[in-house]
């Protein structure tokens, strides 16, 4: 990533915290985040699918974040999502789009009158969004026009306000045309603000008539390029849930949202296999391996030694091991007081806490061992290596661990589903999971040593299931009840691929079941997940992620930026 582009990161993230903070406090839910751009409730997305609270370029500056949190409070607070759920028409993309759009219009409408501050904060991102659609060219067409004329007349209408005076031209014609279909409904939808079940009942009969206006509309459409166009769009919805996938998008663009993970499945477990990956390679060769890894670490020209302070630094904390006695400073020892009269001279009569510094976490490094990995062995090696080293001298209990498959296209688990009657549809997962052992807990540091350099062998790295090799990691983590923070490293150039799963399953399925194991184990278990990307940017899928560029080679620099990653994150209230 470049600087800039590190720099854009940043400031997305930063105002993506303060809007949940926001969020949280207005609508008295503790659990609100953001997760890869997108706000959740928990393990539940929030509806940010009306067009005007869709961010993208241009609505993404501090105001219309804070616009953005102030309607989201507004959803939590004045609208059942079940029950939205319930009445959504999820068959018709542009219907759902309407139904939700005038769903959140309900909410916003309803904004306590004591909150001036509010109702200006989402007025004023509905003027920019208004603006945006105009700069976007998307105006000169017709379903564009309409669409822009559905916007300003239903908003101005529940909010029982005029439609501003210098856009009345602008939607003359579409007013003309649309004016019979809204009236009545509008009316009717401003009347029953505050009963969400009537609302929902008017608002989906409205949204699928003009879902077969805009429907009739297109067909009409003269195909002709704006004459502007800015990076803006206005997206159909996707099925509320986990993810689903969606229709396209409405007025120009198209996009595809991933299949839900909450529908993963696996076609059989019988072929999978936790291994030691020393196992996979000759003893003369691992040999050979580390002999070569510690002529590339005997060329470095920096020490661990200020790694391993800083790594004591951010995961230390003081635990008492009982008092010093005898000290000629400190606490006054009571039972030496009569000393203290006798040998006036002596002034050993004091006491201190004795306090010794102890790791308060376990951290796990997870290897993506897919094929786009291999050209990395060494350089991985050397990470692996340079961390274990840290780790070790720091008295940090870590795992080294690593992922990747059995065979290439599905092996024996494509082959039987192959081979079963039908071939039935959607079966899972089709291939069979090699999880890796470089490092464990427990093993003696020269055998780990060895160990870990047989991710160096380029016949290791396969193809990569991260959503259950995540899940197998987190577990190994959670099996030991001590109380610590629980850290997982997970190194990748990118996301899940496996040739066989993808071809007989829904697009985006191995990708939707690792950002549901993520969210999983970093809401419900408290697993602290980051996500390390290889020359790629993985904030799609971890929350948390950093980039690391290998092809620049390990630098101190480098490391010394995993290290402070570590730092406690604050707890969401």
């Amino acid at each position: 990533m470049t600087a800039p582009e590190i720099r854009d990161r940043a400031r997305r993230h930063a105002l993506e915290a303060r809007t949940a903070a926001t969020i949280r406090a207005l609508s008295r839910q503790p659990r609100v985040h953001f997760e890869a751009g997108r706000p959740w409730n928990g393990d539940t997305p929030l509806p940010n699918g009306a067009p005007h609270l869709q961010t993208q370029p241009g609505l993404d500056d501090p105001p219309a974040y804070r616009a953005l949190a102030d309607a989201l409070a507004l959803r939590l607070l004045r609208s059942d999502a079940r029950l939205h759920q319930d009445r959504i028409p999820l068959l018709d993309p542009v219907a759902a789009l309407i139904f939700e759009w005038l769903e959140q219009w309900r909410v916003e409408a309803l904004a306590p009158e004591r909150w001036p501050g509010m109702r200006g904060n989402l007025r004023r991102r509905f003027e920019q969004w208004l603006s945006l659609f105009q700069g976007s060219g998307l105006i000169e067409t017709r379903a564009g026009q309409h669409l822009f004329c559905l916007a300003l007349m239903a908003r101005s209408r529940l909010f029982d306000e005029p439609v501003p005076e210098r856009l009345e031209d602008l939607i003359e014609s579409a007013r003309y045309r649309m004016g019979p279909l809204l009236a009545g409904p509008l009316a009717r939808l401003r009347r029953l603000r505050e009963n969400q079940a009537a609302y929902a009942t008017v608002a989906a009969e409205l949204a699928a008539a003009l879902a077969r206006w805009f429907q009739d509309l297109a067909g009409k459409e003269e195909k002709r390029p704006p004459k502007r166009h800015l990076d803006f769009s206005v997206a159909l919805l996707p099925p509320e849930g986990d993810e689903g996938e969606a229709a396209g998008q409405a007025a120009g663009g198209s996009s595809a949202e991933e299949a839900a993970g909450s529908g993963y499945a696996v076609w059989t477990r019988r072929h999978d296999r936790v291994v030691a990956a020393a196992d996979l390679v000759r003893p003369a060769l691992l040999r050979d391996y580390r002999r070569r890894l510690d002529e590339e670490i005997a060329r470095l020209p920096w020490s661990l030694d200020r790694l391993a302070q800083a790594l004591k630094r951010l995961l230390f904390k003081p635990r008492s091991e009982g008092r010093l006695f005898g000290q000629e400073e400190g606490l006054i020892d009571g039972r030496r007081l009569a000393q203290l009269i006798g040998s006036p001279d002596d002034h050993r009569v004091f006491f201190r806490e004795r306090d010794e510094p102890v790791a308060q976490a376990r951290i796990a490094l997870l290897l993506d061992c897919s094929g786009s990995m291999r050209h990395h062995g060494t350089r991985l090696a050397l990470l692996m290596d340079l961390l274990a080293r840290v780790f070790g001298r720091a008295d940090v209990p870590f795992e080294l661990l690593g992922f990747t498959t059995g065979a290439w296209n599905g092996g024996r688990p494509a082959r039987e589903w192959q081979a079963a009657r039908g071939r039935p549809e959607h079966p899972g997962r089709l291939n069979e999971l090699q999880h890796l052992v470089f490092w464990s807990q427990d093993m003696p540091r020269r055998q780990g040593r060895l160990n870990l350099t047989a991710v160096m062998k380029p016949e290791l790295f396969r193809e990569g299931i991260d959503g259950e090799a995540v899940q197998w990691a987190c577990e190994r983590l959670l099996a030991r009840q001590d109380g610590q923070r629980r850290i997982l490293w997970v190194v990748s150039d990118g996301g899940p691929m496996d040739g066989a799963t993808a071809l007989a399953n829904p697009p985006g399925f191995l990708d939707a079941h690792l950002r549901q194991v993520v969210r999983h184990y970093t809401c419900g278990r408290g697993v602290e997940i980051l996500g390390i990307g290889v020359n790629q940017d993985l904030s799609g899928y971890y929350p948390h992620s950093v980039g690391l560029d290998l092809d620049g080679g390990i630098t101190m620099q480098a490391l010394l930026a995993l290290i402070r990653t570590l730092a406690p994150r604050r707890r969401r209230p």
